[in-house]
């Protein structure tokens, strides 16, 4: 029973469009931003550091509760199905059904997901590649590149997943896989816009 609550309370919890709710509360339709996206950095874009960093704050922490609540107290301790609620977090953003399953690209609630389940370790892989992306090309602004950066960052979990893989961890292989399909069918359109203009270059 306290794994099927904790499944669906990390479902509902990943599902609150915090970014969303923000911008509505000071008037923005974060629909017309950018691409669309009702995540955090298009709020941060358009009502600056303070509101964005907020509703971040909330899209990451929305991936590890109450799912770290269940884990702590003991009553869930399946590893697998630690995994599948973190996933269903992560599900919950990208299709929201607050926003009639039309969810964000659950970037930040990826990030909390992967704390729940390696600590600091999964998420300073994505976080280091991310910011050497973004040294490499600092003007690199077009929602393309945010997408080819969350690209390099999943590239670059893989040595780690297969390593713990292959020490017994299996269901991290389990979760990124998961990861990856929800991550990849969000920023699909994205990663061919940024290699079709790639390969005009």
């Amino acid at each position: 029973m306290y794994n099927i609550l904790a499944i669906l309370l990390q479902f509902l919890s990943g599902s609150i469009m915090y970014s969303y709710i923000l911008a509505r509360s000071s008037k923005v339709d974060l629909k017309r931003v950018r691409d669309g996206n009702p995540g955090s950095s298009n709020l941060w874009r358009v009502k600056g550091w303070k509101l964005g960093v907020l509703a971040l704050l909330l899209d990451y922490l929305k991936g590890i509760l109450p799912l770290a609540i269940f884990i702590s107290i003991g009553l869930v301790s399946n590893e697998y199905i630690i995994a599948t609620s973190a996933l269903c977090g992560i599900l919950g953003h990208a299709f929201s059904p607050m926003l009639k399953f039309k969810g964000g690209k659950a970037i930040a609630t990826t990030f909390g997901a992967w704390s729940v389940l390696t600590k600091w370790e999964g998420p300073t892989i994505l976080g280091v590649t991310f910011t050497i992306f973004t040294l490499i090309k600092p003007k690199a602004t077009r929602v393309e590149d945010d997408a080819f950066r969350v690209l390099l960052g999943f590239i670059a979990l893989i040595p780690y997943v297969l390593y713990n893989f292959y020490n017994g961890r299996e269901y991290l292989l389990y979760f990124y896989l998961g990861n990856l399909i929800i991550i990849g069918y969000k920023h699909w359109n994205d990663w061919i816009s940024f290699f079709k203009r790639l390969s005009q270059n």
